[in-house]
């Protein structure tokens, strides 16, 4: 039975969408962080998705630890005072809010 035209673009797109991927698979990375990363985050946070972008665009490796539950916000009350998120430790300095530049200098 033969394959309509879109089914056959369809296929060809598919095709074209993997190779790109492999492509950028192989891509060795530029960035990275040596030290441990740690990152108190929130799904709700907007400003923890941008320090989750920032942490990704720079091949950095990083634990989550989620904000939202009691465990942590435990941990937080101890550590810092309060439950305030993003707040992310590198090799244990501790990055507030948003700061791409700070967490580069720290993963150098």
């Amino acid at each position: 039975m033969p394959r309509s035209a879109s089914a056959i673009r369809r296929s060809h797109l598919i095709v074209a969408a993997a190779a790109a991927l492999l492509c950028l698979a192989v891509v060795p990375a530029e960035a990275g962080c040596s030290k441990s990363v740690i990152m108190y985050n929130a799904s709700w946070c907007p400003y923890c998705g941008q320090v989750r972008a920032i942490l990704a665009r720079n091949h950095i490796r990083y634990a989550v630890l989620d904000a939202t539950t009691p465990k942590v916000q435990a941990i937080m009350l101890k550590r810092f005072g309060d439950t305030a998120v993003p707040r992310t430790l590198i090799g244990g300095v501790l990055v507030e809010g948003v700061d791409e530049a700070r967490i580069k200098q720290l993963c150098r």
